[in-house]
């Protein structure tokens, strides 16, 4: 077997279809996603993580609009509106920060661990230990609310860079677009992907493969609220990003 022959193989088998697909979408773009999306990943060994029947397609549906629970520094400030527009241009989505007296579905909260729980309960939400002690020790967290496919409602907690555990440069900027793509639909973290969704953050930008996923994850010709295999089996027919085949 050689040539395309191969290539439709590795594919199918990869799809768990049991059939040919197409070969548009890059083998390579359909592991991110399926990483990404719905947890599936190879380990170093060559282990394959079964997949979760109940996980769906997951993303926004209406427009996102955040705010700030509280003015942060005016560089966090501006950092959460250049982080919106980025995935606006990415995904196709309405994303904005709420103007004044719009409602928001998405809260920010920098830096603050009480403000973090008095959020969570504004919104009728329980925090659990597990998050409030996360917050007061310095790392980022986020959580959101779904229903039949469609996100609704989320919070971030960004925590202030000198609070972080080896503080470097960029530290915030790693935690922003890590948790926003976490509220964006990307539930899982990367553990072979090139990604900033890898759980240690190590990287402050969206790579081509985190653009590609996004992007192919908005695109309206995945099915909402949709099945591993009627996702993945969709996947194939869609065009590569170049960006992404760079």
């Amino acid at each position: 077997m050689r040539g395309p022959a191969l290539i439709c193989a590795l594919i199918a088998a990869l799809l768990q279809s049991g059939g040919c697909q197409s070969t548009h979408s890059t083998d390579a773009t359909v592991r991110a996603f399926d990483e990404l999306v719905f947890g599936v990943s190879e380990n170093a060994e060559g282990e394959v993580t079964a997949a979760d029947p109940a996980i769906r397609l997951t993303r926004w549906q209406r427009p996102l609009r955040a705010h700030f629970a509280q003015p942060p520094p005016d560089p966090v400030a501006a950092l959460g509106v250049a982080v919106l527009a980025e995935l606006a241009a990415i995904t196709g989505h309405d994303l904005a920060m709420a103007g004044p007296g719009s409602s928001a579905n998405v809260a920010l909260v920098y830096g603050d661990p009480a403000l973090l729980v008095r959020t969570m309960r504004a919104m009728g939400a329980r925090i659990e230990g597990y998050e409030a002690s996360s917050a007061v020790y310095g790392f980022c967290w986020s959580t959101h609310w779904h229903a039949a496919g469609e996100i609704r409602r989320a919070v971030v907690y960004i925590a202030d860079a000198g609070a972080m555990p080896d503080e470097k440069p960029g530290a915030i900027a790693a935690c922003l677009r890590h948790e926003m793509g976490h509220v964006m639909g990307l539930r899982f973290h990367a553990e072979r992907s090139y990604s900033v969704m890898a759980a240690q953050r190590s990287l402050r930008d969206y790579t081509a493969t985190d653009r590609q996923v996004l992007r192919l994850l908005y695109d309206p010709a995945l099915p909402a609220n949709g099945t591993r295999d009627q996702v993945l089996n969709r996947l194939g027919d869609l065009p590569p990003d170049q960006e992404a085949a760079r």
